[in-house]
């Protein structure tokens, strides 16, 4: 984090936490993998991490242009600043956010960051008002790979207590669709073959219990999935 986590008894310095890596290693480990023309996916939690990913790929971006092509993804984002979310619109930078942080643990991010961080937890609707593409996750096996979850999340941003965490930042269910199916197809570079419903595209899909477009957003995880198709071919029948 770039400012210290909240105090809390008997600590009263928690200090912001510690990189993985260094801004050195980042930069080489960034400027090997644009030289090779790959994607690169970094996972980023705090704010001072999301600054040195960003920050690395503008300035290898700038010499290595094409390589932003690949599409680089930030996964989690999850305390990812306005300002930081700006420049990831204009380098083509992806938000994978982790939606489900707001059920799951928004109760301790309370404590962890005090209300006013906190309400911006997994900002998607920040995200998405600045043009940053924006893809959602379950990181399992942290949370269990539950989809319908992940949409309700999102869409509602509530504890498990059933505190609001940070309401303006949610976002609507057709969003929440878009970011797991047409997204997240395009984060991969699968537009062409995956994401939409539609002629020519593989028959990549789930047959679900309800409308979500027609179901109340409370109740978006209520709906269940009855069927999934691989290629055309039931894998899944509940």
């Amino acid at each position: 984090m770039s400012e210290p986590y909240e105090p809390v008894p008997g600590d009263d310095c928690p200090g912001c936490a510690y990189p993985i890596h260094t801004p050195a290693q980042v930069e080489q480990f960034v400027r090997q993998v644009a030289a090779e023309g790959r994607q690169l996916i970094v996972h980023c939690n705090g704010d001072a991490a999301a600054e040195l990913w960003v920050s690395t790929a503008e300035a290898v971006g700038a010499e290595h242009p094409g390589w932003l092509a690949t599409r680089p993804v930030m996964i989690h984002a999850q305390t990812v600043r306005d300002d930081q979310l700006d420049r990831m619109a204009r380098l083509g930078m992806i938000a994978s956010i982790f939606s489900a942080h707001s059920w799951f643990w928004g109760d301790t991010h309370m404590t962890n960051f005090g209300p006013v961080r906190e309400r911006r937890i997994s900002p998607a609707r920040s995200a998405l008002d600045r043009g940053v593409r924006v893809t959602l996750h379950q990181d399992t096996p942290v949370t269990p790979p539950d989809m319908i979850l992940t949409l309700w999340a999102a869409v509602n941003r509530i504890s498990r207590s059933g505190a609001p965490i940070g309401l303006e930042q949610r976002i609507s269910t057709w969003e929440a669709l878009r970011a797991v199916t047409t997204e997240a197809a395009y984060q991969y570079g699968e537009e062409e073959t995956k994401g939409q419903l539609r002629p020519g595209m593989r028959a990549d899909l789930v047959v679900l219990s309800g409308d979500p477009l027609a179901t109340r957003p409370q109740d978006l995880r209520d709906i269940e999935v009855i069927a999934t198709y691989k290629d055309g071919e039931a894998v899944f029948t509940a």
